[in-house]
C-alpha cells in the first residue's frame, strides 16, 4: 500500500515461539514508541500455550494482529506468514527477545527510502545485567555490517515482494543475511541508523543449549556459496572466525613434529583471543581456566558444524 499522507506508513512484525514474558516486554516497548506503528503483527510459531489474540490489549496495543501457526516452522516461515499481512509502505522487523527504544520507529522511518534497507543499532539489554559467562548470548550491531539481523531492520514492502521474502531453505541461521544480500544484489542500498536502538535480551544458556545454538553455524557455508563476498566481509577467509583458524592450526601443529613451533604460536594466539572473550570479572585463576575450556569446546563445535555444512554445500568454510 502507498500512503496518501506525507509520512510513509510502517508495520512491525515480531515472530515468537514459547517466550511469553519476553514477548510481553517487547510489545510494551512497541506500545511506548514516540511514533506508533500503523500495524503490529505477531506471528505465533506454534507456541504452547498459544499467544492470546488479545495480547496487545494488556500493554496498550489495541488492534494487534496475531497470526497463529499450529506447527512450528522456524523464524523464516513465521516472518513470511507475517509481513504479507501488512498494508503499509515499510515493514520493520524485531524479535520477541528485544526491546525497541522509544524512538526506534521514528528513527527507522526518518532514514527510509524506496529500495533501501535500514539497519538499526543493537546492544545487550542493560536491564538483564552484564554478560556473566562465555555461555551467555546476546547481540550487538554497531554498523551496517551486512548481516541485516531481523532484531532491527526496516524493508520497503515492495522490496520484500520483489525478493519473495525469506528463503525457508536456510531457516535456522542466516536467512536474514541472505535476504538482505539478495536485495543488495538486486540493486537495493542500505544504511545504518544509530538512533534506531534495540536492546537485545541476554540469554543465560546451559552448556547443552549453547552447543545447540552453535550447531546452527552449519548454515554458514551455504550462505558463503550464495554470496561469495561474505567470505571476507563477515567471515575470515576460509574460516568463520579467526579463533577457528588458531584452534585448528594449533591442534594440527602440535600433533605434527615439524609444525610444532607453528602449532605453539597458533595455540598461544587462540588462548590470548579466548582470554579476551571471557568476561573481565572471570579472568583470574580457576574461573578463567574453566571459561577458556568451555570456549575451546564451543569453538570445536562450531568448526565441526561448519565442516558438516561445507561438505553439504561443497564450499570450504570452517
Amino acid at each position: 500500500m502507498t500512503s496518501s499522507s506525507t509520512e510513509p506508513t510502517v508495520a512491525v512484525v515480531v515472530a515468537t515461539h514459547n517466550r511469553p514474558e519476553m514477548l510481553r516486554r517487547c510489545l510494551a516497548a512497541i506500545a511506548a514508541q514516540t511514533r506508533r506503528p500503523d500495524q503490529i503483527i505477531v506471528v505465533d510459531d506454534a507456541s504452547q500455550p498459544p499467544v492470546d489474540a488479545d495480547a496487545g490489549d494488556a500493554v496498550g496495543l489495541p488492534g494487534l494482529l496475531v497470526v497463529r501457526s499450529e506447527v512450528a516452522g522456524g523464524p523464516a516461515r513465521a516472518r513470511n506468514r507475517g509481513w504479507p499481512r501488512a498494508r503499509t509502505d515499510y515493514i520493520a522487523f524485531t524479535d520477541d527477545d528485544c526491546r525497541p527504544s522509544p524512538g526506534w520507529v521514528a528513527a527507522l522511518i526518518s532514514a527510509a527510502a524506496p529500495r533501501h534497507l535500514v539497519v538499526g543499532r543493537v546492544r545487550p539489554d542493560p536491564e538483564d545485567g552484564a554478560v556473566s559467562s562465555v555461555l551467555d548470548r546476546s547481540m550487538r550491531v554497531d554498523s551496517d555490517d551486512g548481516r541485516f539481523s531481523t532484531c532491527n531492520v526496516l524493508y520497503p514492502r515492495a522490496l520484500l515482494e520483489e525478493m519473495g521474502g525469506f528463503d525457508t531453505g536456510i531457516d535456522m541461521y542466516g536467512e536474514d543475511t541472505d535476504l538482505g544480500q539478495r536485495a543488495l544484489e538486486a540493486g537495493a542500498t542500505s544504511s545504518f541508523a544509530s538512533e534506531a536502538l534495540v536492546d537485545h535480551a541476554v540469554h543465560h544458556l546451559t552448556l547443552r543449549s549453547a552447543v545447540r545454538d552453535r550447531l546452527r553455524l552449519r548454515e554458514m557455508p551455504q550462505l558463503v556459496r550464495r554470496h561469495p563476498h561474505l567470505r571476507y566481509a563477515t567471515c575470515s577467509g576460509h574460516f568463520v572466525r579467526d579463533s577457528h583458524r588458531s584452534l585448528l592450526f594449533g591442534m594440527a601443529g602440535l600433533g605434527v613434529l615439524p609444525l610444532g613451533r607453528f602449532g605453539l604460536r597458533s595455540s598461544r594466539r587462540w588462548i590470548d583471543d579466548a582470554t579476551h572473550r571471557v568476561p573481565p570479572q572471570l579472568r583470574h585463576g580457576r574461573r578463567l581456566s574453566q571459561q577458556v575450556a568451555i570456549l575451546a569446546a564451543l569453538d570445536a563445535v562450531e568448526v565441526a558444524a561448519c565442516a558438516r555444512g561445507s561438505m553439504k554445500s561443497r564450499t570450504l568454510l570452517l
